[in-house]
């Protein structure tokens, strides 16, 4: 005999919940791999029949690797006296490069999970 119920067992779906179709959910899959969905992301923008969603899921995508890219490139063209220095310009661009692909693959697991997909400052509707 079990120690727990069948009841207890049975997952419980939220009723509100919104399933994509699994073409849109690949390609956004595809628009947050870390700097290769840069390709897929430009052109869900640039083609008319992509969802909103798909599209959305793009602007964050691109978003996120401009910003890690001139972040990223900000850091490179500083020339340095002292080796402690350029150790240290090396340990924030590390650290830089694993936050981008970290929220990436956050974004990914919050796609996995049919929530929401997005950034704070690019967010259309603001809770008051």
């Amino acid at each position: 005999m079990s120690r727990y119920f069948k009841r207890d067992r049975q997952i419980k779906v939220p009723e509100n919940l919104v399933r994509d179709s699994a073409k849109e959910r690949v390609e956004m899959f595809f628009c947050l791999v870390p700097v290769f969905g840069l390709i897929p992301s430009a052109i869900a923008l640039v083609r008319q029949r992509s969802s909103r969603k798909v599209r959305d899921v793009s602007q964050v995508a691109i978003a996120m690797m401009l910003a890690w890219a001139i972040a990223y490139s900000s850091m490179g063209g500083v020339p340095t006296e002292g080796a402690s220095l350029q150790v240290a310009s090396e340990l924030v661009k590390g650290s830089l490069s694993s936050g981008y692909f970290a929220i990436c693959l956050y974004l990914m697991y919050r796609l996995y999970r049919h929530q929401s997909i997005g950034l704070p400052w690019l967010s259309r509707d603001r809770d008051k």
